[in-house]
């Protein structure tokens, strides 16, 4: 008799984790569950709040505690079988190291197993981690198979070593990291600030599927008068569901998925947004909001056919 029980997608999720808010697995793990996917959390930090209040406190997991929980229990000893590892925050150079050695090793292993990386090293010109771990990224980048790789603006900048300022250095950017970085099957960066769409006060999010395309793609995204946390962490995590969930019967391109997941992840702010403005009152300068509002945005994070935020342009590498 042929079984049709359905097989729920297991995620292994090693990132940072704050007791109140949402930033790392806070901003991942919830919308992942929500839409299905079974987590293991595997948290390299424990701090109070993220580092974007005026104060936060907690503690950071040792290489050898985050190590024997990967090597020796998840894998050695439960011997977990994970359809996806998303990695994010670690805290230092040797815990970088070691982790993505076991990580790139499963996946080398057995090509079901897909690695969603950020490579999270900083943003808006500040770094959050030891410059060396920049080199140990494009160390990581370039002898791993990656899945699918998304930096913001400034990690893309480090890992491909030039500034993208325009259009142009965006393209010349993409076409360098594919030449470094054969490996890595798909990248997306989550927000590019560019000189030719700042008076339309839009920001652009671009990919490249380096197996299927010759053509980098983008989605220009009106701004909200807002500054948020843990966006790119809820952007990578919902590209995820969207290129591996078992939701549908084929597999979205990337360029088709980001859409979706920018429609949905541009919801899910523009709510948040609205809430804090309620609780604020009206307001004329940008606001700083510290935490989204995942639990409040259910009704966006259960559709199940969720529409393309627009139609992407193009330009041929």
């Amino acid at each position: 008799m042929t079984s049709t029980l359905h097989t729920t997608k297991k995620v292994l999720s090693i990132q940072s984790h704050v007791i109140h808010g949402y930033v790392g697995n806070k901003a991942a793990t919830f919308p992942l569950q929500y839409r299905g996917w079974d987590v293991d959390v595997l948290n390299t930090v424990q701090f109070s709040n993220h580092s974007g209040y005026a104060h936060f406190t907690g503690f950071k997991c040792s290489t050898e505690e985050l190590v024997d929980i990967v090597e020796k229990g998840l894998i050695g000893s439960l011997r977990i079988k994970y359809d996806a590892v998303l990695s994010g925050y670690l805290p230092n150079v040797q815990a970088l190291q070691k982790v993505a050695g076991i990580v790139g090793q499963l996946c080398e292993g057995n090509e079901n197993v897909k690695w969603i990386l950020d490579p999270v090293l900083g943003d808006n010109g500040r770094l959050y981690v030891d410059r060396e771990c920049v080199a140990v990224y494009q160390d990581i980048l370039q002898n791993f198979k990656i899945f699918l790789a998304t930096p913001n603006q400034f990690e893309m900048e480090l890992l491909v070593g030039m500034s993208i300022r325009t259009l142009d250095d965006a393209k010349q950017a993409f076409k360098l990291f594919h030449k470094k970085y054969p490996r890595v099957s798909r990248i997306v960066v989550t927000s590019l600030e560019l000189s030719e769409f700042l008076s339309n006060d839009t920001y652009v999010v671009a990919g490249f599927d380096c197996s299927a395309s010759e053509e980098i793609f983008f989605y220009e995204i009106p701004k909200i008068n807002a500054k948020f946390s843990g966006s790119g962490d809820l952007i990578s995590a919902m590209l995820t569901d969207s290129l591996l969930g078992d939701r549908r019967c084929t597999q979205l391109s990337l360029s088709a998925s980001l859409g979706q997941v920018l429609w949905l992840v541009t919801s899910i702010l523009q709510k948040t947004y609205d809430l804090n403005i309620a609780e604020r009152g009206p307001q004329d300068s940008t606001i700083d909001i510290k935490d989204l509002k995942l639990i409040q945005c259910r009704d966006i994070l259960k559709q199940d056919l969720i529409p393309s935020i627009g139609k992407p342009k193009t330009i041929k590498i």
